[in-house]
């Protein structure tokens, strides 16, 4: 058996936001990561716009449900450190601080961000010193 973690993946607000929605194939995307061990981030400031973005209780339950999996880490805003390298990438990219954040975390772990709009992320990526990587999920069904 191999002690190799894979690297971990994060969701950007786009993927949030439809589990929020209850999308059966993200949802299940997700619960197969955390099946096979594979680390998945949660940026808490995404988290936070794609429950301002469907703003129900069944959302909210979906949401929070995530931080259960074994493998899915929420991560938070933590200190000022993390605040003002937040900041920084809010100025430089011209994201908002919900995506902003998810761009913070993949910029400083070189970990990919998982999303459904790959262009998104382009402009942001060039504003950056170093790119980010991003994969765009176009169909998560079996």
């Amino acid at each position: 058996m191999s002690d190799h973690t894979p690297t971990p993946r994060i969701l950007d607000m786009s993927v949030l936001i439809e589990i929020a929605r209850g999308d059966s194939d993200l949802i299940g995307l997700i619960q197969g990561y955390d099946a096979e061990g594979w680390p998945v981030i949660v940026p808490a400031l995404a988290m936070a716009g794609a429950h301002a973005d469907t703003h129900t209780e069944d959302a909210a339950d979906l949401l929070t449900g995530l931080e259960l999996l074994d493998s899915v880490m929420v991560a938070p805003l933590q200190g000022s450190e993390q605040a003002v390298a937040l900041a920084d990438v809010i100025a430089r990219t011209g994201l908002d601080a919900f995506d902003a954040h998810t761009a913070a975390i993949a910029n400083v772990s070189v970990c990919p961000i998982l999303t459904l709009d790959h262009d998104k992320w382009q402009e942001p990526s060039r504003a950056l010193d170093d790119p980010l990587h991003v994969i765009e999920i176009a169909d998560p069904g079996p």
